[in-house]
């Protein structure tokens, strides 16, 4: 059975203007500072309607117009799908490039239209610059294939992909078997696979670019659980979780884990006299200097209100209160700066060492009495739970 080319040019024109409405109602899902790649998509995807509709009326319509315009519209919407997906991965969109591309081909298509007719030259030309325009989507995935695991972002670049190598087979079957006198109209073999990806394959990309967004959309929500946004440093829910995945792995394979539990001595002192932006200041301060002595595989989170809690996986007792002496000397030799006046607030900080059996919460609490021991002696010093 053989695909009449008219019948996927028409259903080419009707998925598309599916996927724009899809896409138009989707997008105000997002917010609107995310909104732009969506939009640059969606006028992209808005141009194969186009497109397809001028291919369909060849023979009604001047060659120049349906080969040419028709072509020419169809890569543009690639090459602005290809910008929307590089803008969105960070990258530079490289418009000039892109659109370059694209009237280099439309040169091409009217000259071996309208001066010099050539149907498999046209292909050759078509079929080039829509592999170097399905080839940029893929490539601006690269950061999602060193990722394990399936992502939005990995299918999307195997089916930009997957279109790379149709245009490919498409490009090869015209260079070695040329069919000057050929028509759109009677398509062979590789004709039909690449209408057949252009039509369905749009649809397929833009649903992949749409769950780009919604897996972004949702690893920002996971952020803001896990993560404090005034210091930076995790949150109470991301901080217990990474404490029970040190806890497991320090009994899996015998090693020590320590905790620092830090409270500020003076802390509602300085939200009193000088205001919560004050406090917030004293906060972020102490954040930024504890990361200064933790070490890359050290866990800093934020428990609540001015406690923080340092999680040392392979350091026992001894060395966590050599680096808890050494944050409060951090946290004493650098007093943050507010309008101007130095807000020296010293801190209290437990030590505990996880035994083998205790649960994560026994040791924080371990480390908690160890603060508060810290403070009635005085603060501004260190104190170690004895061993449960």
């Amino acid at each position: 059975m053989t695909l009449d080319v008219l019948s996927v040019m028409k259903v080419g024109v009707l998925l598309s203007a599916l996927t724009v409405l899809l896409l138009a109602q989707a997008g105000q899902a997002f917010p609107s500072e995310r909104r732009r790649h969506l939009r640059i998509w969606t006028v992209g995807l808005l141009l194969q309607p186009i497109a397809w509709a001028l291919l369909a009326a060849r023979g009604h319509v001047p060659d120049a117009i349906s080969i040419a315009l028709g072509n020419g519209l169809l890569l543009l919407g690639f090459a602005e799908m290809a910008r929307a997906v590089r803008g969105f991965q960070e990258l530079p969109e490289r418009r000039l490039q892109l659109w370059g591309i694209v009237l280099a081909a439309v040169a091409g298509l009217v000259w071996f239209s309208q001066y010099r007719p050539d149907y498999s030259a046209r292909v050759l030309i078509n079929s080039a610059a829509a592999g170097a325009l399905l080839g940029a989507i893929a490539l601006a995935m690269q950061a999602a294939y060193r990722r394990g695991g399936f992502t939005a972002a990995r299918l999307t670049g195997a089916f930009a992909g997957l279109g790379l190598m149709v245009a490919a087979w498409r490009f090869i079957e015209h260079l070695r078997f040329p069919r000057p006198e050929g028509s759109l109209l009677d398509a062979g073999p590789s004709d039909i696979v690449v209408f057949t990806y252009a039509c369905v394959g749009v649809m397929f990309l833009s649903l992949g670019f749409i769950l780009m967004h919604t897996e972004r959309a949702y690893e920002s929500l996971r952020r803001l659980a896990t993560v404090d946004p005034l210091t930076g440093v995790l949150a109470r829910s991301g901080l217990v979780e990474q404490g029970e995945r040190l806890v497991s792995e320090a009994r899996r394979h015998g090693r020590p884990l320590a905790v620092l539990l830090m409270d500020m001595d003076q802390f509602k002192a300085v939200n009193d006299s000088l205001g919560h932006a004050a406090g917030d200041g004293v906060l972020k301060h102490l954040a930024s200097r504890a990361r200064l002595v933790l070490r890359g595989e050290d866990v800093l989170g934020r428990l609540g209100g001015d406690e923080f809690v340092a999680l040392l996986p392979s350091t026992d007792v001894a060395g966590a209160q050599v680096v808890a002496e050494r944050l409060r000397d951090a946290v004493n030799q650098a007093h943050m700066l507010y309008r101007g006046e130095e807000v020296p607030v010293p801190v209290s900080i437990g030590v505990a060492q996880a035994d083998d059996q205790e649960p994560l919460e026994a040791v924080l609490q371990r480390a908690d009495q160890a603060m508060y021991q810290a403070k009635r002696a005085g603060g501004d010093r260190v104190a170690v739970s004895p061993a449960h």
